[in-house]
């Protein structure tokens, strides 16, 4: 299992949901986040104030 599927948040709800490197660190989820076509839509004009990222589980990303 080389994969992983991690929920992406914004605000702390679901936003969608990214395949990234079972072996990803914290960094790599957050630029693998925002490099999401969902999430650049999302946050487009907002400032992102916060990243929590937990390898294998969740990205949260805090923004306005």
């Amino acid at each position: 299992l080389d994969e992983a599927e991690i929920l992406v948040q914004l605000m702390g709800k679901p936003l969608c949901k990214i395949m990234v490197p079972a072996t990803a660190t914290k960094d790599e989820l957050e630029a693998i986040a925002l490099a999401d076509e969902t999430v650049k839509a999302k946050i487009e004009g907002k400032t992102v104030r916060k990243i929590i990222a937990v390898p294998g589980r969740l990205v949260n990303i805090v923004a306005n």
